[in-house]
């Protein structure tokens, strides 16, 4: 009986521990279906995008395009200064050329953007300007946004960022920047498997059921 009683403890109290665990919820980008607005302050008349049979979405030109998160999940708006999330950026980044358009075998790129990787903007409050705080610079020419994280592979290469380790503040929108102002033939930026990953801390609530848990299967455990 002893036994039996000490058994149901434990599952009790693994079961609440289970309550108290962080709860994780994935946003993944169908870029197919996401809704894309164009910077107008940094795109031209030949910024462009195309989204593959495979899911990947590929940036030509001088092209900065945003996702809308609330158009695209429901979400207003990324908040990065609250203590009890944190959002972590999962995705795979390549950069190509054509072989006929100057790229070498296999897409190698013979030339680069200036800027080639993501700003997260807030475009609440009527920003028109990329700020390079809010930027990963994964390659490119200019000494423009964090530089944290380089592509450095001729193929797909997956990044992974905790955004709230190198962001402050608030986001509305991903943006993906090929930012090509002068000459850079007709290398693209793609992108793929993008995941915006938000995880909660447990409350207040969920760690004190945790603690009367364990605490009686520690008495529990004294008896036997």
């Amino acid at each position: 009986m002893k036994l039996a009683r000490k058994l149901c403890s434990v599952i009790v109290a693994c079961g609440m521990a289970a309550s108290a665990n962080a709860g994780v919820i994935n946003y993944d980008v169908d870029f197919d279906a996401a809704t894309f607005e164009g910077m107008s302050r940094q795109n031209n008349v030949d910024s462009d995008y195309f989204v593959q049979n495979n899911g990947a979405i590929r940036i030509y030109s001088d092209s900065w395009f945003a996702i809308d998160l609330e158009d695209t999940f429901g979400i207003d708006s990324v908040n990065l200064d609250d203590s009890l999330t944190n959002y972590t950026l999962d995705f795979k980044f390549r950069l190509f050329q054509r072989r006929g358009d100057g790229g070498l075998d296999r897409g190698e790129p013979t030339s680069l953007p200036e800027i080639g990787g993501l700003f997260f903007a807030d475009f609440s409050g009527g920003q028109t300007d990329a700020v390079s705080s809010q930027s990963f610079n994964l390659i490119g020419t200019q000494n423009w946004g964090l530089d944290d994280f380089s592509y450095t592979n001729d193929r797909w290469q997956r990044f992974s960022i905790d955004l709230d380790n190198y962001l402050s503040g608030s986001f509305t929108h991903i943006v993906l920047v090929n930012d090509c102002d002068n000459e850079c033939g007709n290398t693209q930026v793609r992108f793929r498997d993008m995941t915006l990953s938000e995880v909660s801390a447990p409350t207040a609530l969920s760690l004190a059921v945790l603690g009367l848990g364990i605490t009686g299967w520690r008495r529990h455990r004294r008896s036997v």
